[in-house]
């Protein structure tokens, strides 16, 4: 079952802490906001959160005093579509009512409606499903071993940008692969920092050499013998972080006779790809079975 993050906006705290602790036996991750403004705030600056609770009733300003109204919910819908729009997103949204009446004539067909207190397992039961099919699932499954194997490496918000990158293969929007290559190249310092412990047994820094105008990262690529990366992935790695240096990071209007395509970006993801597969530990490989039943293989055939 994979594990989802989502938002809970609801000024009942202790309420809030019940379906923090309601919701773990089905493996959602609830982070809570007691008003609309930083729940939102906190949906805007990641993505990892894929789905939202509202309350039927709750404040909307950070600084807001006294009880919630009801127009809490129109004001949430409305900011809440504006983001999916703006980001390309899908969200699932659900409202929590304490009467369900008082909602019913005006939210059919707009939102799914719960009875907080009495609802929670079909609250989450509808909400898993919903999280199930989003597209951004769909990758997470489609490469099911690549995300296990990073776990513990890229933290929540990195897999969330590598979903993204892996979203946008084929895109040919000049302004949409820019970002893909520089989030190609985090991803890629962040694995390289990484098996620089596992693989060399030392820090990053410590692989610096004075005097060498050369990026950590770069170093830490060279330092890599045949015995610890091929030559062929040691020449993909250092074209890798090469291409997205140059034509993401510091992308240049001078005339160029080579401008990354969509194939550009497809291979460079496939090269991020290879070297975490064959970097990191793991029985999981590209031919061999994972113990994920929507996903037989590492890499998609």
């Amino acid at each position: 079952m994979i594990p989802y993050s989502i938002l809970l906006i609801d000024d009942d705290r202790d309420y809030c802490r019940q379906v923090l602790t309601a919701a773990k036996p089905y493996r959602l991750m609830v982070t809570f906001f007691h008003n609309l403004e930083d729940g939102m705030n906190a949906l805007i600056e990641s993505r990892r959160f894929k789905a939202i609770i509202l309350d039927d009733r709750c404040i909307l300003k950070t600084n807001q005093s006294g009880a919630g109204k009801s127009n809490f919910v129109i004001h949430a819908i409305q900011q809440l579509l504006d983001i999916e729009h703006k980001n390309k997103r899908t969200i699932p949204f659900c409202v929590n009512c304490e009467k369900l009446d008082e909602f019913r004539e005006d939210l059919e067909g707009v939102s799914r409606l719960f009875v907080k207190k009495q609802d929670h397992d079909q609250m989450f039961q509808w909400l898993r499903k919903s999280m199930d099919e989003l597209p951004e699932t769909s990758i997470r499954k489609e490469f099911y071993g690549i995300f296990e194997k990073t776990s513990d490496i890229f933290n929540e918000d990195r897999q969330e940008s590598l979903i993204e990158v892996l979203q946008n293969r084929g895109v040919t929007d000049s302004n949409t692969n820019i970002d893909s290559m520089r989030t190609l190249r985090l991803l890629l310092e962040v694995l390289m920092d990484s098996v620089c412990f596992q693989k060399l047994g030392k820090h990053p820094d410590e692989v610096l050499t004075k005097g060498r105008d050369e990026s950590r990262t770069r170093q830490i690529i060279t330092a890599m013998t045949p015995r610890i990366l091929p030559a062929e992935l040691h020449t993909q790695a250092h074209e890798l972080y090469r291409t997205c240096s140059k034509h993401g990071n510091h992308p240049s209007s001078s005339a160029n006779r080579f401008r990354p395509s969509a194939l550009t970006i497809t291979r460079l993801i496939y090269t991020l790809l290879e070297l975490i597969d064959f970097l990191i530990p793991g029985k999981i490989s590209s031919s061999s079975q994972t113990t994920s039943p929507q996903s037989p293989a590492l890499l998609p055939r």
